[in-house]
Order: C-alpha cells, then sequence, then structure tokens
C-alpha cells in the first residue's frame, strides 16, 4: 500500500511529500506530488536493489533542474510553434520559455507546481490542480484530475507482474490545447550505470516516425516509415535515439547524469498538433472531457 513521508521543501517553504508502494517480492515505486514527479522504480537485484529511473534525492533537485525528470507536462507537452495557435478564429500567443517557442507548458507548466493529493485507498492516489485563465498564455480554467494506480498480478510462478497507471482528465471551460503526458528517464542498467546506449527498446504496432526540423526540433509534418532508420524500434539497441541531457547533472546518491544517461518515453499526441490540421485533435472544448492514459508494465 502507498506510505507518504516529507520530500523537503520548495523555495516558497512550501513543504513537499514523497509517495511510495513497496511489495512483498521486493520491487518499490516513489513519486512526489511536486509535478507528479517519478522519483525511484526499484527491482530486487540478485540480493540487491536497482533503481532504473533517474531522478534526485528531493524536491529541491526537481525544482532546481529544468529537464523534466520524471513530471507531468502539460498544459501542452512538447513544443508549440512560435508559441502561437489559433481556435476558432482566435490567435493566441503563449510564452516563450524554449527560445523561440513554448515547450511542456511553459514556465509555470504542470511540472513546477505542488499539487493537491490524497491516498484515496490502498493503491489508489489523486492529483488535482486547476491552471487559471491565461497562465503561460493558454485560454481558459483548466481542471486536471490525475489518479495514479498500482496493482500487481502473478504472470507466472516464477515472474511477478506490477503494473502502474496513470489515469489523466481534463476539463476547460473555453476550447483549449491540451496535450498532457509524463516524462521518466529511464537506464535499465541502474540510474548510476552512466550511459542507456546499450539498453534495448521494443515499440509495437506504430505506424512511423515524425521527422523533426533539426533547427526548431519541430515536425515538418510527415508521417515517415522507420525502416532503415534508428528509430526502427520492432527491437533495436536504444543508440543515438536518445534525448540529450544536461552535462553533469548531479542525481540521486551523487550519481553523474550525462547527455545519454536515459531515455524519456512520452506517451503524447503529435507534438505541434494544434498547428497542423493533419494531425490528431488537440482541442479540448467546454462540455468535453480529455482522457488518458499511460499505464508502465513491470516484469522481472
Amino acid at each position: 500500500m502507498w506510505s507518504k513521508v516529507p520530500f523537503g521543501k520548495l523555495r516558497n517553504n512550501e513543504a513537499a511529500s514523497l509517495y511510495t508502494y513497496t511489495t512483498q517480492d521486493g520491487f518499490k515505486i516513489s513519486l512526489t506530488d511536486f509535478g507528479i514527479s517519478l522519483v525511484s522504480i526499484i527491482f530486487p537485484d540478485s540480493g540487491s536493489e536497482k533503481d532504473v529511473l533517474l531522478g534526485f534525492d528531493n524536491v529541491q533537485g526537481y525544482e532546481e533542474h529544468d529537464f523534466y525528470s520524471g513530471c507531468i507536462v502539460g498544459r501542452v507537452a512538447s513544443r508549440v510553434a512560435d508559441g502561437k495557435f489559433s481556435i476558432d478564429k482566435t490567435e493566441y500567443q503563449l510564452t516563450l520559455n524554449n527560445g523561440d517557442t513554448h515547450l511542456h507548458g511553459g514556465f509555470v507548466g504542470f511540472s513546477k507546481l505542488l499539487w493537491e493529493s490524497r491516498i484515496i485507498d490502498g493503491d489508489t492516489l489523486e492529483f488535482c490542480h486547476v491552471q487559471a485563465d491565461g497562465t503561460d498564455g493558454y485560454p481558459g480554467n483548466m481542471s486536471v484530475t490525475v489518479t495514479v494506480t498500482f496493482r500487481s498480478k502473478s504472470l507466472s510462478a516464477r515472474s511477478p507482474g506490477h503494473f502502474l497507471s496513470f489515469d489523466i482528465c481534463a476539463t476547460c471551460d473555453k476550447p483549449s490545447p491540451v496535450n498532457i503526458t509524463l516524462h521518466p528517464y529511464f537506464n535499465m542498467d541502474g540510474h548510476e550505470s552512466g550511459s542507456a546506449l546499450e539498453n534495448r527498446l521494443t515499440v509495437f504496432d506504430y505506424a512511423g516516425y515524425l521527422p523533426m526540423d533539426p533547427e526548431t526540433l519541430l515536425p515538418t509534418g510527415d508521417v515517415v516509415s522507420c525502416r532503415g532508420t534508428p528509430f526502427n524500434l520492432d527491437v533495436t539497441r536504444v543508440g543515438e535515439s536518445l534525448e540529450a541531457l544536461p552535462e553533469g547533472t548531479v542525481g540521486k546518491a551523487g550519481a553523474i547524469y550525462n547527455q545519454h544517461a536515459g531515455i524519456a518515453l512520452e506517451a503524447q499526441n503529435f507534438p505541434n498538433a494544434i498547428n497542423n490540421t493533419k494531425f490528431p485533435n488537440a482541442v479540448v472544448r467546454p462540455g468535453e472531457i480529455y482522457k488518458r492514459n499511460i499505464t508502465f508494465s513491470f516484469i522481472f
């Protein structure tokens, strides 16, 4: 069942909490109410433990660093070109927090705030926030609830399965773009191992990838076959598809995270979808409910 302990204080003296779930077989997951950030995912490993998630020892690390370690990102994840979009012939200008683009919700995104939180029952947590109309340029008051559920299921006598689900629901009183996701960095060799380049990643049932403009890091608008590219992820070594991290970041237990220390897995809508009519819908309107489920399965 979930337990709760202090996780340090923010610059404004607000106190953050750390929630931890530990199973009988020694598997352990921790997350904090600051940005709903995943802090650790620990597997039992030959009599010891292996933590496969990059992160920090206290909330100050999550507040200080800007590479979105483990957190919820939104109102719109990824980049919005020039921070501009139009809905129903009204043009909006978002804050520009990444050069000439708007990234991961801006300066006051979901990743950099302390969410209201509570333990609903032994297996379920609930996080809530209302983002005010005009925050970082977004239209409408957006109410967001994230329900986090842990469950276990024995897949065989020797293979336990553990599942961590994030059910995300959002409503808004004005039409608004929305694209909420998680931003955890994984290294299956252990967060302190130095490089995730030898990790293997398999992606099932995908249509292709979105080529990016090398200067803006925005999609060109095409969906291209992955065959013959580093993004052919039927079964492949992660290699150079990794996102670069800031060099020399000091993480948990003094571990040094360099540019290939982890791979970020972000289940989301197409980046900049609000500005591309060929991409899936990115707008939630009054009376509608935006719903997303992201589930991590851990089998060992």
